[in-house]
């Protein structure tokens, strides 16, 4: 069954998520005759790139000896040589068996809650991003490229096909339900963490005027859990996401758990909903309830209306 879906500006590509975990790519350039392009499984894309790492690292481990007077195997490597492969079929079939466990993402089959489009470019240009959430292990964002998002429209491949560039353990409680903004090349997260409530900022690589910007990221330390700062988990040798900056401010008060996390962007300025209106401004005549709008562009980084 569906669970979300979202349309790009073009209405040429429609992207929908399941219960199960997966996303499906759409070409709706034809009304009349819509087409599934491209069915994608959260689990499987998991599984896939783990199962190529292993086999990598195995087939460069032990390469094998050849027998100089011959330049054939030998007969022990040869021996050897099918040790190897019916102990790969034997780690494939145990790594379906266990993936859940080996794999980074640990709910990958929970439903995709929200699927986001930037407003002003097709998903080709800048993918897009899908949201899960489980109450255990809480959120995670998964941003989805295609390889070939930066070369010139005419010699991009009509059949590129969309997988998973990055991931994003959102350092958030779990049983908070953030809201989520992305634009194709910031992307906000509003919710709650063990302090209290946050925007967390990231920067998406999404065209290559940025990419000088990501060739001068160095990464952070990674955690137990192999993430960088701000729950960052980049999946290509090349750096995608980027954690940028975190927003505390008394105006993001006074929503209790049951509260509803409102909040809109573009470029410049973000919007929430506030219930801490009083603690803005210094004559302390401000509302309580209202919007608390932050200018990311200001250098008293935020302004307030109530």
């Amino acid at each position: 069954p569906v669970s979300s879906f979202s349309i790009d500006p073009t209405g040429n590509n429609l992207v929908v998520g399941t219960v199960n975990g997966t996303v499906e790519i759409w070409d709706t350039s034809r009304s009349t005759n819509p087409r599934r392009t491209q069915l994608l499984s959260v689990r499987q894309s998991f599984l896939k790139r783990h199962r190529a790492m292993t086999l990598d690292e195995r087939n460069t481990s032990k390469p094998v000896e050849m027998n100089e007077s011959i330049d054939k195997p030998s007969d022990n490597e040869l021996e050897d040589a099918t040790t190897i492969r019916e102990s790969s079929i034997q780690d494939d079939i145990a790594l379906l068996a266990i993936g859940g466990e080996e794999i980074p993402h640990k709910h990958p089959t929970s439903k995709i809650s929200q699927i986001y489009l930037p407003r002003h470019l097709t998903a080709q240009k800048c993918g897009f991003v899908t949201k899960q959430r489980n109450p255990d292990y809480g959120t995670t964002l998964l941003l989805w490229q295609t390889p070939s998002m930066f070369l010139e429209e005419a010699v991009r491949s009509s059949g590129d096909r969309f997988k998973i560039t990055a991931m994003i353990n959102v350092p958030l409680s779990a049983q908070c339900h953030p809201e989520v903004h992305y634009d194709g090349r910031r992307l906000l997260v509003f919710g709650k963490d063990h302090i209290g409530l946050i925007i967390l900022v990231y920067h998406v690589l999404g065209t290559r005027f940025d990419q000088d910007e990501f060739n001068d990221y160095k990464k952070t330390k990674l955690n137990a859990k192999g993430e960088e700062s701000g729950g960052v988990i980049n999946l290509e040798e090349e750096c995608r996401v980027k954690f940028v900056n975190r927003i505390r401010h008394a105006g993001l008060d006074g929503l209790a758990y049951f509260d509803s996390m409102l909040m809109t962007a573009n470029e410049r300025y973000v919007v929430i909903n506030t219930k801490a209106g009083h603690l803005i401004g210094c004559d302390g005549r401000n509302a309580c309830e209202g919007l608390f709008i932050i200018d990311l562009e200001d250098s008293r980084n935020c302004e307030a209306e109530t």
